[in-house]
């Protein structure tokens, strides 16, 4: 008898939890994301085994109403169990990035472009985009702290990627990066006479080198980016305010 009413409980019990994720579909179909991740979240509670298709759904729901904690968690269990893993890599690393968590974002983003790159390239790029776009931000944070070394570091990882228009815009962003270093260090010598000058003058000229040669492989992988050009033009000037070498 005992055995007989535990088994009907459990079967209570199942019935319940899956009303529990029928009723979240239902709540997420009509964009009521709060009270699907709600049920979802019961549902989960008391399934006896992982249900990838609902924790999945549980990180959308929580990524809509802006719950980032509740979106990592989810995404992180949808990463373990391998269920729809590039979208849950990127979910996550999103969520990380809401809540600031950037270097865990990183390291995310630099896990899920690894795990692309042995099952499909192709199937990487969105984590691709998100880790270029933060190197861009980086390197220019960088840039305006006038902190050139830490600027090229991003940028170069930017030249490394697998799209071509990312490594283009490595490309481009260090050109630009040592044009305006070497522009800078002129400017510093304004007022510099002789040896100084002619310091100077070689520090400068060191940097258009390095320009150029980041613009010219810009300008190979996008031979007719308006972007590139402006840039060589503006290199060319540069170049040319030199003062003579001494």
């Amino acid at each position: 008898m005992k055995r007989h009413l535990l088994l009907i409980a459990l079967v209570a019990c199942a019935w319940s939890s899956r009303a529990q994720s029928e009723e979240g579909f239902r709540l997420l179909r009509d964009k009521k994301y709060g009270e699907a991740l709600a049920s979802f979240e019961r549902y989960l509670d008391t399934a006896r085994r992982a249900d990838d298709l609902v924790t999945f759904n549980a990180a959308v729901c929580a990524t809509r109403v802006g719950d980032h904690a509740a979106a990592e968690k989810y995404f992180t269990r949808s990463i373990a169990s391998g269920y729809n893993l590039f979208a849950a890599y990127a979910g996550k690393a999103d969520a990380l990035h809401k809540q600031e968590k950037i270097d865990e974002m990183v390291e995310t983003l630099k896990a899920g472009m690894k795990a692309g790159t042995k099952a499909d390239s192709s199937s990487h790029a969105p984590l691709e985009r998100m880790y270029a776009l933060h190197l861009l931000a980086e390197g220019r944070e960088h840039f305006r702290a006038n902190k050139v070394a830490k600027a090229a570091e991003s940028y170069t990882l930017l030249t490394r990627l697998n799209d071509k228009r990312w490594r283009a815009d490595g490309f481009l962003s260090l050109g630009t990066l040592y044009a305006a270093s070497g522009s800078a260090i002129m400017q510093d010598a304004a007022a510099a006479r002789g040896t100084a000058l002619e310091a100077a003058r070689k520090r400068a000229a060191a940097e258009y080198a390095k320009a150029r040669a980041n613009l010219d492989r810009a300008a190979k992988l996008y031979p007719d980016d308006p972007r590139v050009e402006e840039a060589l033009t503006r290199l060319a000037r540069l170049r040319q305010d030199l003062p003579p070498a001494r």
